[in-house]
């Protein structure tokens, strides 16, 4: 079909998303498909005959009986009315009292889940940096109290931003004998303080009282014995205290004694006005109250990690500020809570909770005595052992909260009465009503059966007011109007909605339905970046991004009174100025603009945590341009409401002329905002745009400063809100945790599932007294345990029956708290490297599940080629049949996917190797490690030092005691735990493909499993060799996928690899220039690497239409690197030396400021 432009010209229809842009040129023209079908004349006559006959049938069966009974109607209707106002208003004052005591029972519970919560983290956070600081001293070979470490600033901001803490410090034990000794160390190794703090602190252990009267400080040496003076410490002291003896300090010398008894961290009693915590610039600078209530942690420090023979060596010391931790619990507009902390040392203080702030009170329970029948209680638990710890002395937390008077007169209202009024009078409408309802009977019986039968035909869509009203005009009429111009009928106002209108049995056609609007203003606004970000996920992703941004936007289309046009691909069109002409066109566009860039930046940042990494990352480019459209409805099938004209085609070259995040308008558009008063909202754009087929255009950028933001930004089309109180965190670290977090959660039920279902031999393991059997291999490597074979679950025919819906699994609460623990907490032991760092992991992580999430599915299979199920079982609608074909494809799936489909734990396991696999990497190769002679390469004998050290790490944590339960929900049993260890350790191990050795054997046992030659051995181990070999590979393609992606998916992360490379060569830990054969070495890692890897995943035939696409990929963007990589080379060159001379040039001029105050 054609269509014509507002020129006359012809031009095809669109046909798919690439001929998009292509198709603005030559027609202009969006719509949107048609409500519904249309139906035949004929048919209508014969419906309202028929519709008529019945209602006159009804309406002779009414009887006199019911004329008598309106009196008593009548009087029990006005009973009726006295008992539901009255019940009406009981109701409501109760239903607010319970929304009183429901609201303030949901913040107490969501008070002290986080409380609860941060407790924990302050815990376990505090007692993990005190075993990182011995692991570190015993890699360092230090002796304590001799001990600094060198990355201490990094590794204690790091604990302070987990714990929210406002200061860290070590303090080493130090004997008498030592002092002298001790002394000359601390000379010698205080340069991390910086000069001024260096001079100016005693090099003798020392502690302090308060000022004398001439001015100086009161300072006397010694003190108890052993000290535990100061030393390290985060952030720097606003005075120096390096050396001060904690042991003279009371508290510290209590909480001191009080850790080293339990083993664990401690926390003191409530403090105020303590001097430590004040040399913190975080307390002297802050706007609160330095009195305000406070306590310190403290957790011990051992010389090995080894429980049963260490020895006590020093104390860190976390110091923490209460009103944070209740800070940011209720929303902005809810006040009116009281908490009161007490603890069994006596003391007792209270905070009111008012919006995001914690306002300290005072000392006491200051709380309102009449609400303590409101109270909720709840412990704040620093100690594992609570029993142990009371019993030595520990303070022991608990949280009172009590509503106030403020926050209950936010629930009482006057609206129980007014509603009570507003039933009264709707029975009293209804009496009255009831009784002109018979006088009027005769008359409306008349008028019902007449339009009743003929507004019946037109509920099965919708339809505009003047197409209806063409519908149900006289033909006289009809005939009237089509000899007319057809403009005359130009009811513009109810163009909304259309009809097919292919009548059988009409003389003469029907005039068009359409017509001209002189002011309109049109918005595309199209996602950036969304090609890339589409290339790493599944088509499920794709759709769930698009409903979610443009159902947003349709919300905000309706509030804003704005027409959607249409969606095509990830551009959305609307105009303003029709159905309903108005003369602030331009000024509504520009608002819906604003709200929907706004919009569309939330969005992708809260969908982060569920659709993965780089989709905070995506942005919108917004065009609006005003003028005339040609509006109307191209009847017919799937007929669509459109818009023509030149206006159409310049919007779509205003956006695409645009930038990221930013709204580009036209200069027509610009004049009506300045004529409308919004000049202010406009800034010039600085040059001339350059539009295809428009020539040079003066163009705009709108700036709308304030941010009220739209009424809505995530309301589903139900009109509900898809995110509930959910709050958008700007820190990408933490929306890339949620993410792994929603991963793990979903694969750990789907484990739960099949292990709820299938009975495996071995008993539980007893967690209380397991032998961990990595502890157990003390003295070997993870390369020690790289198998031939991986044995994974044969097919079980009735877990596939009878397995639980994975969604309806409750992990519980304490599994769900460990695992985003030990993720946090492996975010954290990621280093900030250009390439190797914890954004990459989770962009392996996305690239596995994706993988997995494709592998071959049964409406994949032939079954005509190599399946057991027949046609008559596929085609079956019985019972017993579906069972059986269920059972079958479930087995032939199985065997195509060589298990892997069908273990759960082998998923579980893939997904946590892509995330641990380069835990604490260092940012140059293993080549470097042992060249360097680094502790690690001969820890694990010059193999795999990387990827040995991230097993390792990895797997110390998950054998904490703290992630028990996670421990167990991943392995309930002594199989499950060697099989997860053994697939971890194999698919980690499989991304060192710089290991020759290690490739090499590989691709012999790859060229074993898929080679044509006839093996010697069982059918199961067949199976399982490929299941291992395609494991390894999954995870070695997962580790490059961004080579396997789009183009720009691929220039981000080669970027950051090549920056990490060029900086170790800046740091002389590489001999050679990466810059000199970066373009050679890319060409030959695609063509001996990338191709052929991505060809062994098309030739397993395991991962479907994935295969195909990675393959593609790998073909285009070596093809593009080969024609601009050494562009593209040049450019990263000179960025980098570009942010170098900036660097430079700033820290000049900080110095001449410095230098000149």
């Amino acid at each position: 079909p054609t269509k014509m432009n507002s020129d006359g010209r012809e031009s095809e229809s669109i046909a798919s998303e690439e001929d998009f842009h292509q198709e603005h040129d030559s027609a202009g023209v969006y719509g949107t498909e048609s409500a519904g079908p249309g139906s035949t004349t004929s048919e209508s006559a014969s419906a309202s005959k028929d519709e008529v006959k019945e209602i006159q049938r009804l309406i002779g069966r009414e009887t006199r009986v019911v004329q008598r009974l309106r009196f008593v109607v009548i009087f029990a209707m006005l009973l009726v009315a006295a008992a539901v106002t009255t019940a009406t208003f009981i109701f409501l004052a109760n239903e607010e009292d319970s929304d009183f005591e429901n609201s303030f029972d949901l913040y107490a519970s969501t008070i002290i889940e986080s409380s609860q919560f941060s407790a924990s983290a302050i815990r376990g956070n505090c007692n993990d940096f005190a075993a990182y600081v011995t692991s570190t001293a015993l890699l360092m070979g230090a002796e304590w109290p001799f001990v600094t470490l060198a990355d201490f600033e990094i590794r204690a901001s790091n604990l302070r931003q987990q714990t929210n803490a406002i200061g860290v410090i070590i303090a080493p034990t130090v004997e008498e004998t030592q002092s002298k000794e001790w002394t000359s160390y601390v000379l010698q190794n205080g340069g991390w303080l910086g000069e001024t703090l260096f001079n100016a602190f005693s090099p003798y252990i020392f502690f302090f009282g308060p000022p004398t009267e001439e001015g100086g400080s009161n300072v006397q040496l010694g003190g108890p014995t052993p000290y535990s003076p100061v030393w390290q410490m985060d952030p720097l002291p606003s005075y120096p205290i390096v050396n001060f003896n904690l042991e003279s300090y009371e508290e510290g010398k209590k909480v001191s004694q009080l850790a080293f008894e339990l083993g664990e961290g401690a926390v003191t009693n409530i403090l105020e006005n303590n001097d430590l915590s004040g040399v913190f610039p975080a307390v002297t600078s802050s706007s609160s109250s330095a009195d305000e209530p406070h306590s310190t942690f403290t957790a011990p420090i051992y010389d090995i990690l080894d429980k049963a023979t260490r020895k006590p060596v020093a104390l860190v010391h976390v110091f923490l500020r209460w009103n944070i931790y209740f800070s940011n619990k209720l929303p902005e507009d809810v006040r009116g809570i009281d908490l009161v902390l007490e603890n069994t040392c006596g003391t007792t203080v209270t905070w009111e909770l008012v919006g995001k702030d914690a306002i300290y009170k005072g000392r006491g329970d200051l709380h309102d005595e009449k609400y303590d029948s409101h109270r909720v209680t709840s412990s704040f638990d620093f100690y594992d052992d609570l029993e142990l710890a009371s019993d030595l002395g520990a303070c022991l937390y608990t949280i009172h909260l009590y509503p106030s008077s403020a926050l209950e007169d936010e629930y009482k209202t006057n609206m129980p009465a007014i509603l009570t009024v507003l039933v009264g009078c709707v029975f009293l409408f209804m009496i009255v009503a009831f009784v002109a309802y018979d006088g009027f009977q005769k008359k409306r019986n008349t008028k019902v059966v007449v339009n009743a039968a003929r507004s019946n035909q037109l509920l099965t869509s919708l339809f505009p007011n003047n197409i209806r009203d063409r519908l149900l005009e006289p033909d006289d009429s009809k005939k009237a109007r089509n000899s007319k111009s057809p403009f005359l009928n130009n009811n513009k106002g109810q163009l909304r909605s259309f009809l097919d209108g292919d009548y059988e049995d009409r003389r003469e056609p029907e005039r068009p339905i359409a017509d001209l609007f002189l002011g309109t203003t049109i918005m595309f606004a199209d996602v950036t970046g969304f090609t890339a970000w589409s290339s790493e996920r599944e088509p499920s992703q794709v759709f769930m991004l698009l409903e979610t941004l443009f159902s947003a936007l349709d919300v905000l289309a309706k509030k804003r009174r704005v027409f959607k046009v249409e969606t095509v691909g990830d551009c959305y069109v609307a105009v303003a100025g029709l159905p309903e002409p108005r003369a602030d066109h331009a000024v509504v566009m520009a608002r819906f603009a604003r709200d929907s860039l706004h919009t569309v930046q939330d969005l992708v940042k809260r969908l982060e945590s569920s659709l993965g990494p780089d989709t905070g990352e995506l942005g919108v480019r917004i065009g609006l341009h005003s003028g005339v459209v040609t509006a109307g409805v191209l009847r017919g099938d799937r007929a669509r409401f459109q818009l023509f004209g030149d206006t159409v085609n310049t919007t779509a070259r205003i956006e695409s002329t645009g930038e990221r995040n930013r709204i580009h308008t036209s200069k027509e558009t610009a004049e009506l905002l300045t004529k409308g008063g919004k000049g202010h909202w406009l800034r010039p754009r600085n040059h001339l745009v350059q539009a295809k087929g428009k020539g040079e255009l003066e163009t705009f950028w709108l700036e709308i400063n304030d941010r009220n933001g739209p009424v809505s930004t995530t309301s589903g089309s139900d009109g509900t809100d898809i995110w509930g109180d959910a709050e958008v965190t700007d820190n990408k670290t933490d929306r890339l945790i949620d993410w792994q977090v929603d991963v793990f959660t979903r694969l750990l039920k789907q484990v739960v599932a099949r292990r709820n279902v299938v009975k495996e031999s071995s008993s539980l393991r007893n967690v209380a007294e397991e032998v961990l059997l990595w502890e157990a291999k003390k003295g070997t490597t993870p390369l020690s345990e790289v198998k031939e074979i991986i044995t994974l679950p044969e097919f079980d025919a009735s877990a596939s029956r009878v397995e639980e819906d994975p969604e309806n699994i409750d992990l519980g609460d304490d599994v769900m708290q460990q695992l985003r623990s030990f993720i946090s907490t492996l975010a954290l032991m990621y280093r900030k490297n250009g390439f190797h760092n914890f954004e990459h992991a989770c962009h392996v992580t996305m690239s596995v599940t994706k993988l997995l999430s494709r592998i071959v599915m049964p409406s994949d299979l032939n079954y005509a080629e190599g399946s057991s199920v027949s046609s008559a079982e596929r085609q079956s609608d019985s019972g017993s049949n579906d069972t059986n074909l269920k059972r079958n494809i479930a087995s032939t799936l199985h065997d195509h996917t060589y298990g892997i489909n069908s273990d759960p734990l082998t998923h579980l396991s893939l997904v946590f190797s892509a995330l641990i696999h380069d835990v604490d990497h260092t940012g140059v190769p293993n080549a470097t490690l042992i060249k360097e002679n680094n502790a690690l390469a001969s820890m694990y004998n010059q193999k795999s030092v990387a990827e040995q050290n991230s097993i390792d790490l990895a797997w110390q944590l998950l054998e904490e005691s703290q992630f028990q339960d996670l421990r167990k929900c991943i392995c309930a049993t002594e199989p499950e735990y060697i099989r997860f260890r053994q697939l971890v350790v194999q698919a980690v191990l499989a991304t060192d493909i710089a290991d020759k050795e290690l490739k090499k054997l590989r691709d012999d046992r790859w060229n074993s499993a898929f080679s044509q030659v006839l093996r010697e051995e069982k059918p199961i181990d067949t199976v399982n060799r490929k299941a291992t070999i395609v494991i390894e590979h999954l995870i070695q393609a997962s580790d490059v996928a961004h080579t396997m992606q789009h183009w720009h998916v691929y220039r981000k992360w080669n970027e950051c690899f090549f920056r990490e490379c060029y900086q170790a060569f800046q740091e002389g830990r590489a001999d050679t220039d990466p810059s000199l054969n970066w373009y050679k070495g890319e060409v030959a890692f695609f063509d001996f690497y990338i191709i052929p890897l991505a060809k062994k995943l098309k030739r397993c035939g395991v991962f479907g239409v994935s295969s195909d696409e990675y393959l593609n990929y790998a073909i285009k963007n070596r093809q593009e690197w080969q024609d601009r990589g050494q562009e593209v080379v040049e450019e990263m060159v000179n960025a980098i030396i570009k942010e170098k001379d900036t660097a430079l040039e700033q820290i000049n001029e900080d110095t001449k400021e410095l230098a000149s105050s």
